[in-house]
Parts: structure tokens; sequence; C-alpha cells
């Protein structure tokens, strides 16, 4: 009986959120870019959709799906049928990902650049879709007939498997991922995946040897404002496997289904209940463990060359540092993002210690950029399509060192990682999933000097003393190495064997010695990533670092006395320096080197999924669309409202197509022996789209008779039906936020009374409306630490004006009101202004005024503009006939934000994560803009708050208390929420 009560009540509890849920559908309709032609191909058990033209990797991926399908079933225990597949070749900023909201995944051809993945997993292909296969099953656990149990997710997925599928998210992120890369390092190829990865691990290890080691809330919980912000991944993977391994390869699929049916008692019960031992407990042995582990790493190394470098301290907190580049002997050119600084290039001075920023920018990932004659900058940068949310494209930029002006070389060209000889310029340009070198000629065209087949450019590097040669890296089946090329050459020699491989070890950050006979690059073999040197007239290596935790990214001083590279330092990667007589000097033996029948087995290792191929490759493509299967509602769920003392009550359901084009949503419900609907349907399938809404409501209210004073109840029918088209366009969308938006709407509505009975007691009256809101946005800054904007602009616009012919009145069940709906109208607009008087510490002051007029009979209420801390009443609505109205309000505010903590801290056996603290202070005066003396008719408040934001499980909250005071009328009001 009390298991019944239970369920009963929790699922009470889910029956509003669930409302909520279905709306989403339309709210996550978005615009792709047009002329893609989608086609898709089906197999077993997925339904891969792509772009035309991407046929053959639209097969790979459909191989490789199928070929990895049953081992990653196996491991979380879900199970897959004609699950969606998105591949879309628009986007250059590379991801891939799953959603349990519309059940799909997508995934972004372009392929990943920089350090993120480990080279040995094969290509992107080969990366991304395992990993994203095991989120696919794992939120796929719904057998509610199989499992014979009674829990609220098995009975909320016959209805709508979406919403039951959100119950899986109540797991910690980490939980997640850490699966995931678990699973791309044991299962998919030998030496692949993150955990076969130093540069992975060793930020990991980085934060185990700290003061600061993260706990056990911390493994699981992604971090909202501590470096580094993937710690779930690392960290996460770390304890699955540690899991794995001492508990067998069921515990994660024991653990994740135990969580689904009892996911109110949080993971930490779940692990409780698979592995006898509480969290806590099993995070104790855990440390224990890696504690041993680590210190047999550390006694690999024998000599530290990080406590001879120079570490340099910027002015900023969270420093991520990359590719530090020589101007001259003394100054320095380097990436970094910051907690409380912009991103972008800066330099910085050794002698002086000073650091300007030269250009903020959001740069490639690979941090492969170049400097010529010490003057001109060449470097690649992401740009937002004006139109297309989701679409960065990568182009290249040079900028001068002397003047500050920059050039940009490429529109649009999708290129990246440039270098120059002083005459010629060569990039990377997307290819698929892979890439092709090509030449930026003068007036920025593309030409192509070499295409791979199973093989794509990492990394190119003039030689400044030798300007044909080339020192580029490829990666080819797994292997990223190193060729020595020239420009006559170019296309022969990177279809030959590299001139430097490494075993289970890949190549990384080429850059040339002054004297162009030596070439540093960074290596991630042994217990941590390091500086090499490769001499090539002896053909000889040479380990020049050797740090705890990583070193990588180096180049050579003018003069070749020092080393500039980045360096791992507990949660930051920072700027370091290395005299040549610190180097370690240590000759890396010809055994480490991949060479001859090794290399050539490496070189021609199957593609993953090639025994699924045959099969696969005779499935037809056919177009998208031409089916309406996504019709079926994806989720039906209750509707109850309470209204007029019973109960309206009926079934709500929703859909969405698998590209996010267009969803609808509707409830059916009924009250008074009648039926009421609510529906709503959106379409992207063209720029802007459309949204399209129809409804008929009942509202309940008592009137009074003013010639009789007899009161009444009523129901009056509120139905009508609106159409809007909302236009964005972004001008930068990178580091700031620029952009402009408007959404114009025209709606027609009725209203009709009755008694109870119900009998219709007048006809309806029609009120027509036509209205836009705008919103222009100039410069907007996040930092990320910040807790509102640090500076920018903001200036919105609403206005709504009904189109009824005057002289019409409006019947009610006590006569005509001879007003109409004529001439109704209502503008609300302001200003928001960010400021960030001390930026240093992340505190950041907004000013905003803001108006709101109306017509004598207004369309909203005053509260639209009234904020929290005024007593109610202050500012009534107008109403023809009425004293003490107000139709024109205006108000200035100011806010003051001070953080006074990040603990990014929390449990997981009770799921509460802290995220920030922090103080606001502020002022509101609200203004009556028709009287004769504005200041005597103003009202001000004067208040402060304190706030946290915080998780519970992985749901994000910011709540405040405060008090306001109203020093005119001695009010003072405990406010509570957000504000």
């Amino acid at each position: 009986m009390m298991k019944r009560i239970l369920f009963a009540v929790l699922f009470s509890l889910t029956i509003a959120p669930v409302s909520t849920f279905a709306q989403l559908y339309n709210t996550s309709v978005i615009n792709r870019p047009g002329g893609l032609n989608w086609q898709q191909i089906k197999t077993a058990h997925f339904r891969i959709i792509f772009p035309q033209g991407e046929d053959s990797l639209a097969y790979r991926s459909a191989a490789i799906l199928e070929s990895e399908y049953a081992k990653t079933s196996k491991l979380t225990g879900g199970s897959l049928t004609n699950f969606p597949v998105i591949l879309n070749n628009y986007n250059d900023l590379s991801n891939g990902f799953v959603t349990s909201f519309n059940f799909r995944s997508e995934i972004e051809l372009a392929a990943i650049k920089g350090k993120g993945m480990n080279p040995q997993s094969g290509d992107w292909l080969e990366t991304v879709l395992p990993h994203e296969l095991i989120h696919a099953t794992h939120f796929n656990i719904q057998q509610p007939f199989e499992d014979k149990k009674v829990s609220i997710p098995n009975f909320i997925s016959l209805f709508s498997p979406d919403i039951a599928r959100t119950f899986h998210g109540f797991a910690p992120v980490g939980l997640h991922e850490g699966l995931a890369v678990y699973y791309e390092t044991e299962s998919v190829t030998p030496q692949g995946g993150r955990g076969n990865y130093s540069f992975f691990n060793n930020r990991f290890n980085a934060n185990f040897a700290s003061s600061g080691r993260w706990n056990m809330g911390q493994t699981l919980i992604p971090s909202d404002y501590t470096q580094p912000y993937n710690r779930h991944y690392i960290s996460g993977y770390t304890f699955i496997d540690w899991l794995h391994d001492n508990y067998g390869d069921d515990i994660s699929k024991k653990a994740i289904r135990y969580h689904y049916h009892n996911f109110f008692l949080g993971y930490g019960v779940a692990l409780r209940a698979k592995t006898g031992k509480w969290p806590g407990q099993l995070y104790a042995l855990y440390e224990k463990d890696l504690a041993e582990k680590e210190e047999q790493r550390l006694a690999e190394i024998e000599v530290n060359t990080t406590e001879k470098s120079r570490i340099i301290d910027t002015p900023y907190k969270g420093e991520e540092i990359h590719g530090p580049k020589w101007i001259s002997d003394t100054k320095l050119l380097f990436y970094g993002s910051f907690y409380n600084g912009r991103i972008g290039f800066y330099e910085y001075d050794l002698e002086s210690g000073k650091m300007k920023l030269l250009k903020e920018v959001f740069s490639v990932e690979d941090y492969n950029y170049e400097i010529e004659n010490a003057t001109d900058f060449y470097f690649s940068n992401y740009s937002r399509d004006p139109l297309i949310p989701s679409q960065y494209i990568a182009d290249v930029q040079k900028l001068n060192l002397e003047t500050g002006a920059s050039t940009r070389l490429t529109e649009n060209a999708r290129v990246y990682a440039p270098t120059s000889n002083g005459e010629r310029v060569l990039a990377i340009q997307a290819d698929g999933s892979g890439g092709k070198i090509v030449e930026i000629a003068e007036g920025g065209e593309v030409e192509v000097r070499k295409t791979f087949d199973g093989a794509i450019p990492v990394t190119l590097r003039f030689n400044p003393t030798k300007p044909k040669q080339l020192a580029v890296v490829l990666k080819r089946r797994g292997v990223q190495a190193l060729w020595i090329t020239s420009l006559n050459s170019l296309s022969e020699d990177l279809d030959e064997a590299p001139d430097l491989a490494f075993e289970n070890a890949s190549v990384f950050d080429p850059q040339w010695h002054p004297d162009g006979e030596h070439l540093l690059f960074s290596l991630d073999a042994g217990p941590a990533m390091n500086v090499y040197e490769y001499n090539l007239q002896s053909d000889e290596v040479t380990q020049r670092t050797s740090s705890l935790y990583n070193a990588f990214e180096a180049s050579y001083s003018p003069d070749g006395s020092q080393i500039a590279y980045v360096v791992q330092k507990v949660n930051e990667r920072k700027l370091a320096v290395l005299n040549r007589d610190d180097f370690l000097n240590a000759p890396v033996p010809v055994s480490m080197r991949l060479a001859g029948d090794a290399l050539n087995e490496e070189l021609t290792r199957p593609l993953l999924g090639a025994s699924a191929m045959d099969s696969i490759s005779t499935i037809e493509p056919t177009p998208y669309g031409a089916e309406f299967s996504w019709l079926k509602p994806r989720a039906v769920y209750p509707v109850l409202e309470e209204k007029g003392g019973t109960y309206q009550y009926g079934a709500g359901f929703s859909s969405i197509d698998a590209l996010s084009r267009q969803a609808y949503s509707a409830e059916i419900t009924g009250i008074q022996n009648r039926l009421w609907y609510d529906v709503s349907y959106t379409n992207k399938m063209f720029y802007p789209g459309f949204e399209l809404n129809g409804y008929s409501d009942p509202q309940f209210f008592a009137i009074q008779n003013n010639d009789t004073g007899e009161r009444f109840s009523l129901m009056r029918q509120d139905r009508g039906i609106s159409l809007s088209m909302p236009f964005d366009y972004t001008f930068r969308g990178d580091t700031r936020l620029s952009s402009i938006s408007f959404s114009p709407e025209i709606s027609a509505e009725q209203f009709k009374y009755y008694d109870l009975e119900p009998s219709g007691l007048t006809d309806f009256a029609t009120r027509y409306k036509a209205g836009f809101f705008s919103q222009l946005n100039i410069g907007v800054l996040n930092f990320k630490r910040d807790i509102q904007p640090s500076s920018g602009i903001s200036f919105f616009g609403l206005y709504e004006q009904t189109l009824n012919k005057p002289e019409i009145s409006i019947p009610t069940p006590i006569g005509n009101f001879n007003s109409s709906f004529a001439n109704q109208w209502s503008a609300y607009y302001g200003v928001f202004g960010f400021v960030s008087p001390l930026r240093k510490w992340n505190q950041s002051l907004r000013l905003d005024l803001q108006f709101l007029q109306q017509s004598a009979s207004p369309i909203y209420s005053n509260d639209t503009i009234i904020p929290m801390g005024f007593k109610s009443g202050a500012f009534p609505n107008f109403r023809s006939g009425q004293d003490g109205g107000f139709q024109n309000l205006s108000r200035f505010s100011t806010r003051y934000t001070i953080p006074l903590w990040y603990p990014d801290t929390g449990g997981l056996t009770l799921p509460l994560y802290l995220s920030s603290i922090y103080l606001t202070t502020f002022t509101h005066t609200l203004t009556d803009m028709d009287a004769n003396d504005l200041v005597a008719s103003s009202r001000s408040i004067f208040g402060a708050g304190f706030h946290v934001q915080f998780k519970v499980s992985n749901l994000l909250f910011d709540l405040g208390v405060g008090l306001a005071y109203e020093p005119t009328r001695n009010n003072t009001q405990f406010i509570f929420g957000q504000f």
C-alpha cells in the first residue's frame, strides 16, 4: 500500500512539469541552412539523415554504429530501433551530442581540431560515433514489460518515451561522459580513447596531487565556474574505470537501471545498492588505489624540468594559455582565456611583466598560427553565421603587430592552421570529415594543393630559412606523424611513409628552430606529454622537457637560447619559459619509433565497421521528409487544472521531426460538458519560419451588476488564433554578442460570456491585434565567472495595437460598453547597459531605463514594469471612469553584483551542488510620466540581496533573499526568488 501511495504522490508531482516539457518541442525548432536536400538510409537499428552529397560518410557512419551497437548495448543495457543520427556538414566547430528530448544524435562532420581527442582512436567518425552511441543506448533503457517493475519512468515510457528518458538525466553528467570515455578507451581501438591519452589523464593527475583535490561530487558533476570545464569527462572516466575494474563490467548497467527506477533516491543510493558501499566509502578506496597508481607513474620521471622553468603569472585568474610565440628576444605572443579577462591574443613583456591584449578573438582550437618577420601574424578564428545559430565557420586573418590592423584573408572558406613563407600562404580546409591542403591567393580565393584519401592534415609549417620546405603533421589510420616535404613535392611526399612516427604516441605542435635544421614538437609518450626536438641532419630525436603533468606547444626564442611553452599547473595551463641550459637533453632511442612493417600495419589498419559495410552499402538512400511519421505524438500526458471550483482535465500530446524543423503541441480538455483546446505549430523549414497558435479556453469569475448590486458567477470563453514570424540576425557571436531580432505577430481574439449551465449570455466580441517585439544587442560580453554581463548595451521594444473599427461596442452580461477594442495599444521599451568598474573581481553594474505606455483601456497589467520590492498596488492599472490609474510609467533601475565565492562543490548521496554565492545591491525608481511634478510622483526603493546558485542533481537554480526599503513611505519588504 505504501508503494502505491508513494507512486501516486510522485506521479502527481510530474504532471505540471510534463505540460511544460511538451511545449518545449515548439521552442526547440531551429533553422538549418537551405539547399541541403536531406537524405536518409535506414539500417537495422539506425536512421542516418544526411545532406545530399555526403553519401559515403553516411554509409561509413552506419557501418560504425551497427558494428559497435551490440557492445554498447551490453555495456549500458539499453537498446535502439530506428534511432535518428543526423550528420551535418555546415559547422566547423566540431561536436557530437545525444539528446533525450527529441531523442536523437547529431554529429558535425568536420573533424575536431586540436588536442581534445586521442589521435590513436582513428578518424573523426571512429572517435565520435562510438562515444555518442553509449549515450544513446544509456538513455534508451525503457523496457517496462521486460522489467516487470512498477516505477514512474516505466509507466511514463508507455505514453511519453522522451519524458521517461529524461529521468536518466537526473544522474550526474560525469556518469554519462565517464562511461562513454571508458568505452572509447577499452572497447574500440587498441591504444585509442582518451583514457590512453596522457594529455587527457594528466589534467586529472595534476589536480589529484594538489591540495584542492576533487571530491566525489566534483568528480561527477560538471564545473560551472572552475577550470577545467570538462572536468566531468576527466574525473568521470577515472572513477568509472576504477569502478569497472573493481566491480565488473556490468556494474554501470546495474546502477543505471536501479537509478532509472528509483531516480528520486539519487545516484549515490544506486551505487550503494549495487556495490554494497556508500559513495564516501567507495571514494576512499578509489583515492587509495589512485594514489598508488600515481606514485608508480611519477617514479618513471627522474627529472622535473618544470622546477627550472620560469612560470609566468598573468594578472588574471583561471589561466588557459596556448601557443606562445616569440615576437622578439623579450616579448611573447600567446592565446589566452581567463575567469576575469577577455579571450584573445596577448603580448607579454618578459622584462617588465606587462601584458596587453592585441586582439579579442575566438580562435580555432588547434592554436596553429604563425608570426612572419616579427610583424605579420597569421591566425584562424571562428565566426558565427548571421542566420544559423549553430553554424560557426573558420577563416584566416592577418594581424599587423606594429599597427594593430587586421585583414581577413578568407570569407566563409572553412580554412584554418595557416602558414606563410612571405610569398605564399597555405592552410587546411575542412572537407567532409577530413581536410585538404589549400593555398590562399591574393584576393582570398582558395586553391587546392593536396587532397587526401583516408588521412587528414593537422599542422603545416614553412621552414623560416628554406622557404620551400614544409613540416607537415598528418593523421592516417590513428598514426599522427611528421612529414618533411617541399612545395614542389608536397603531393607525392605526403602519400609516402612519414619521416617521424612513434609507437603508441602522436606528434603535435611542430615549430622550426631559427637555424631551420631542428624542429620542436610535442609527443604524448610515456608518463606525460613533453617537448622534443628533431635534428633533420642527423635524424636524431632528443627529449627537451620532463614534466610531471604535460608540457606542450613550445617555440624557440629568436636566438634559440630559450623555449616558451605551456605547462599544466593544477587546474590551469600556464605560460612557461625554459633556458637551453636547463633542457633535459635525453636522446630518444630508435626503438620508440614506428617504422617498417609495424608502421605499414598501422597505416593499413581496417576501417572501423568495415565488416558491416558490405551489407549496408546495398541500402538505397531515400529523400528525408517525404513521410509524416513524425506527426505521431512523442509525448502524451495528462492535463489537470482547477477552475471555478471544479477541474478542467484532459490530455496533451506533442511531437517534433528528427531535424527539429517543425513541431506541434496540442491539449484537449473538458469542463462544463464542453471540449477546449490549445494548439500550436512551429515551422522553420525556411528562413525565418513561423509559429501558428490557436486556442479556446474557459475563464471563471464573479461580477456585480451596478444597477441591482447582484453578484453572479460567469464563464467566459476566450478563443483566438495568432501568427508570428521571428527574424534573427547576428552581427557577431564569438567572444561577445551583437545581434538584432524582430518578431512581428498578428492575432484575432474572441470573448463570449456564459452562465454556469452553460448557456450563452452574449455574442462573441472580437479583438484584432498586430504587434512586434524587437531587441538589439551591441557588444554584450560575459566572462566565465560573470554573474551578469560585464559590458555591452541592449535595446528592446514591444508594441501592440488593436485593429478594430471604432464604434463597435463590447457586449457583456451587464450591458454593452460604448468604448470598443478600437485604439487599444501598448508600448513597452527600454535599454540595458552593463559596465564593470571592478572587472578583476567579476563585479558588474547593470543600469536600465524602461517605459510602459498604454491606452486608457490597457492590454497589459502595470505589473509588467513593476519589479519585486514594491507593495502591491503601487501603480494600479488605469480604468475608464476611475481615478488614480497610471497609463504612462517609467522605471530606472540599477543592479550591482558582487561575487563572493565560487565553491563549485557538492555531494553525491545528497545531490546538492553549490556553484556560487554572490551579493547584489539594487535600486528601482518608478515615475508617473503624466504627472506635472515628476519627482514628487516618483517612488523609489533601495535594497540588497544574498544569492545562491546551486544544483539539485543536474538542475540549476539561482535564488536570492533580500530586503527592499522605500524611504518615502517607510516600507520594508522581504523578497525571495530571482531578482
